[in-house]
């Protein structure tokens, strides 16, 4: 478009509307790449007034008021609450919640609101990065650069750690986080991505380079759950697009790798255990028996424990439970994905999280039948929920976004996912 046809096409010399969306739409675009290349921007933490905020609320709030303007003067007021209704996880997330506010009286308000503002943070991201990025493409590219600022803090973490800083009694890497596995759960979905990438195009050396990147520092965190949940998902991934099965030398790289990744698990996870009084293991049995004793009571079978209550439900359990002091007595989450959405949300919850599940292995199982992006999704989507056996920090800044929107896009949730753009779209393939 020349200088002319701007003038022609408004008289006062300012942009045509089209041109200005346009504008608008890259805006949007930018600030999201921000906000998930900064996603654990929670950490910088302050106070606006009284009320005790973070950097990612703040712009993502920011992003949110942006992108409902340029949305409604796009489309208006109706077709944008048409698109934040198709968002079906989400919905379904949000009505349970709803649900579970109004008829389960809490015991600690506080968690309870901190888990709302996970949620409600968390969703309102995810449908912003849905309903700007309308094809596969153009998610995966917004996901590889969210990829990138996960290498970035994976290697500010190493840094953080040699430094000196919040170093762990065994020296795992933990960055400026509070658990080793809450790190490892970051970056694990983005080692995912670039592996299989490079699977399937071998000559894009930038997504092996990050691929062991990544996998170096999830090594680093020894996170079993991780090391294990990933290498299951790239072994089924390779059976199913038959990667593998051509010659022997992969099979045999495969089975030593196998076998290292067993054996370790084997001497970080279960010897400590047997020898000793305390494990990660140990803890986990603990958390899972004084759990058992909740479900013996039907009516947290049918309603659960309430929205973000099973901490303090563990705090006041947990001592007559096991006769005796538990190995911690702050316990976040129940470290089990199916008792976490029963406990969460009771019985519906529970039957959610089971078709979620079932679905994903559908696909998987099926994948030929499915658009290949799509596929890939849903595969990272079945390391949420692997490791989800052992631990569940969705309810947290910044996995709860990545839990949302994997969950969105591996399901074939999210729309238009292949190339389906809707014709009124301005959104631009990067």
């Amino acid at each position: 478009m020349t200088f002319k046809n701007i003038q022609e096409g408004d008289p006062k010399g300012c942009l045509p509307s089209s041109v200005s969306h346009a504008l608008a739409r890259r805006t949007l675009q930018g600030l999201i790449y921000l906000n998930l290349f900064f996603l654990e921007s929670y950490l910088i933490r302050f106070h606006i007034g009284s009320y005790p905020t973070n950097l990612q609320e703040v712009s993502i709030l920011v992003l949110a008021i942006i992108f409902l303007g340029i949305t409604i003067a796009e489309n208006g007021g109706k077709k944008f609450i048409k698109a934040v209704l198709s968002h079906k996880i989400i919905n379904i997330l949000i009505i349970l919640t709803a649900i579970s506010l109004m008829i389960v009286k809490p015991i600690n308000l506080l968690d309870q609101i901190r888990h709302v503002k996970f949620l409600a943070f968390g969703s309102v991201l995810t449908i912003i990065f849905l309903e700007t990025f309308k094809t596969s493409e153009e998610r995966k590219y917004a996901l590889k650069i969210a990829g990138a600022g996960a290498i970035l803090f994976g290697l500010f973490s190493v840094i953080y750690n040699l430094a000196g800083f919040n170093v762990a009694y065994d020296l795992r890497l933990l960055g400026p986080l509070d658990a080793a596995v809450y790190l490892a759960y970051y970056l694990t979905p983005f080692f995912l991505l670039f592996s299989i990438d490079f699977i399937n195009n071998p000559k894009n050396k930038i997504n092996l380079v990050s691929a062991v990147i990544l996998g170096i520092l999830i090594i680093a965190t020894m996170s079993m759950g991780a090391i294990l949940g990933s290498f299951l998902v790239l072994v089924f991934y390779l059976i199913k697009k038959n990667k593998i099965l051509r010659t022997k030398l992969p099979k045999m790289i495969l089975a030593l790798i196998g076998i290292i990744v067993v054996s370790t698990v084997f001497y970080v996870k279960i010897l400590p255990t047997i020898r000793t009084n305390y494990s990660s293991l140990s803890e986990r049995g603990q958390i899972w028996k004084v759990s058992a004793s909740f479900l013996k009571d039907p009516e947290n079978i049918l309603l659960g424990l309430g929205f973000g209550q099973f901490q303090e439900n563990y705090l006041r359990a947990a001592d007559k439970v096991l006769g005796q002091k538990p190995l911690d007595y702050y316990v976040l989450q129940p470290h089990n994905i199916f008792l976490l959405f029963i406990f969460q949300y009771g019985i519906l919850g529970l039957l959610f999280i089971v078709v979620c599940l079932y679905k994903t292995l559908k696909k998987c199982l099926v994948s030929e039948k499915f658009p290949e992006t799509e596929t890939i999704f849903a595969f990272i989507l079945l390391y949420f929920f692997l490791h989800g056996m052992i631990d569940t920090p969705f309810f947290k800044n910044d996995i709860i976004i990545l839990f949302l929107i994997f969950m969105e896009l591996g399901l074939g949730l999210g729309k238009n996912q292949e190339h389906a753009q809707s014709p009124s779209s301005t959104s631009i393939t990067p």
